[in-house]
């Protein structure tokens, strides 16, 4: 009995000691579970710190190698036109091919524009040369004297036949002809003066006290947006001046739509100002304020800093300056007593900007429109300087709705407006909607569209048709919808649905101000 209660007590004191130890066990499995975890922790922060280094660095090295192909394909895009482009090896090869391809067709686009101008250029002596003809005939009614004088018409440029033309216009209108000479002799006047004034003064000097103080305050007188918007309304001004004693200078029908095709009312233009060369005043003193204004504008035009303007800024201030040359010109130069001699205007008027002597030529063709680096607009030898005038000066995107802004003096010319950098776009908007509600003509079988859309059209349509359809949709609803039935009811007929009307180079100035 006591044996067995012995072994018992035994047994249970045993299993009494053994409790303690497995505890203890346990809690240093968690112990050293904990440890580990902590360190695998750790080994995999370090390993995500290092996986996220090698990916930044690997980020690195691909934004530079993609700078690096950024600044070859900048000096790619943007090398003198006609210079191989330099491409570095480390671009992809599908790359290389690519600007290779580029660099042939920018070549080609040269060489088709070289033929685009030299087609225009052909187009305006052939519409200069048919008005010049059809005027002469006009002041030569005598069949015989003009049967006699057939062969030497043929030639644009005889002087026998501008001799006649211009004794028949004299005695048939001497007012415009003493207006003409008595202009051309007092700016040319003026203009000696501005040089000899230039010579002698500073820039610093020239840029202070060349400004009326009529124009603007300090701040504007440095911004050049501001003097070409000046410079058109004071040259607008000098030729609404010349014909102020006229009793009614305003045009109802400017384009002679509604003489030619169905009678309608034409829109704002009938309300503006018709300027034209018999109704010039040759009175100077009326406006010699504005002469000396203009002298001033002039003055501070030639010093003008052009850098840091935006597409919008350039492009309100070239069209601006585009027209102010040519109305320069004609003060300058006087009108041409022929129309084939509008297009030699357009190479001889030429206006300082910022230091640079710039034709109107030039400013259309290689500064507002795109560049058509060819021989034919201009003299031998002036192409480089054109090419630098659009590299210095040239819009970044041509935009075609200069079409509609650009007025060389001639019968046919667009409207001249003030264009302002903030609102220049909506302002072309309105000259082409206006322009176009006032020169197409339509009657019920028969479209007319000016000869200008024709020279332009591949700005706007791809073809013929596709123009039509353009120039309907520009038009106000109604028009728009009477010009469309036109062209269907002569298309259902059989009828030639399409009139264009000639350009017409003869001087006259319509003004909007």
């Amino acid at each position: 009995m006591m044996s067995n209660s012995s072994s018992s007590s035994s047994s249970g004191s045993t299993r009494g000691s053994k409790a303690p130890s497995s505890t203890h066990t346990k809690i240093g499995k968690k112990l050293i579970i904990g440890e580990n975890g902590v360190v695998n922790r750790k080994k995999l922060n370090r390993e995500m710190i290092t996986s996220l280094q090698q990916d930044v660095e690997k980020l690195r090295k691909k934004l530079r190698l993609e700078e690096n192909i950024h600044r070859a394909m900048e000096r790619a895009f943007n090398r003198p036109l006609g210079a191989l482009p330099r491409l570095p090896p480390f671009l992809p090869p599908m790359t290389l091919q690519l600007l290779a391809e580029v660099a042939v067709l920018e070549e080609e686009i040269v060489r088709l524009e070289e033929h685009i101008v030299h087609f225009r250029q052909e187009l305006y002596q052939e519409a200069a040369f048919t008005s010049s003809k059809t005027n002469t005939e006009c002041l030569l009614p005598d069949s015989s004297l003009a049967s006699s004088n057939a062969r030497e018409s043929e030639l644009p440029f005889s002087p026998k036949t501008l001799s006649v033309k211009e004794s028949r216009r004299i005695k048939k209108n001497q007012l415009s002809a003493n207006s003409t000479i008595n202009m051309h002799t007092a700016h040319t006047q003026l203009n000696k003066s501005l040089k000899a004034q230039q010579l002698k003064e500073s820039p610093r000097l020239r840029k202070t006290n060349a400004e009326p103080r009529s124009y603007g305050g300090a701040d504007e007188k440095c911004d050049p947006n501001k003097i070409s918007e000046d410079l058109v309304k004071c040259l607008s001004s000098i030729f609404m001046k010349c014909q102020e004693n006229e009793e009614d200078t305003t045009s109802k029908d400017p384009y002679r739509i509604c003489s030619s095709f169905r009678s309608r009312d034409i829109g704002p233009y009938k309300s503006f100002i018709d300027v034209k060369a018999a109704s010039v005043n040759q009175n100077r003193s009326s406006y010699a304020f504005l002469i000396r204004q203009l002298k001033g504008l002039l003055g501070r035009l030639s010093s003008v800093n052009l850098q840091k303007r935006n597409q919008q800024e350039k492009l309100a201030f070239w069209i601006n300056i585009y027209n102010s040359c040519m109305m320069n010109g004609f003060l300058e130069h006087g009108i041409p007593e022929s129309p084939e001699l509008v297009v030699t205007l357009m190479r001889k008027a030429s206006i300082n900007v910022g230091g640079h002597f710039l034709n109107a030529i030039t400013i259309e063709h290689f500064i507002l429109r795109l560049p058509y680096h060819s021989k034919y607009i201009s003299p031998k030898g002036s192409k480089k300087n054109e090419m630098a005038a659009r590299s210095r000066f040239g819009l970044e995107f041509s935009e075609p709705l200069v079409t509609f802004a650009l007025s060389c003096g001639s019968w046919s010319s667009p409207a001249v407006r003030v264009y302002t950098a903030s609102k220049v776009e909506e302002e072309l908007e309105t000259a082409k909607r206006e322009y176009l509600e006032a020169s197409v003509g339509i009657s019920t079988t028969k479209m007319g569209i000016p000869k200008l859309m024709k020279w332009y059209s591949h700005d706007f349509a791809k073809d013929t048709e596709s123009l039509l359809d353009w120039i309907c949709l520009q038009l106000p609803t109604e028009l728009g919808k009477d010009a469309l039935n036109s062209l269907q009811q002569g298309m259902s007929q059989s009828i030639a649905s399409i009139h264009i009307i000639p350009y017409n180079f003869s001087f006259r100035y319509l003004f909007s101000i």
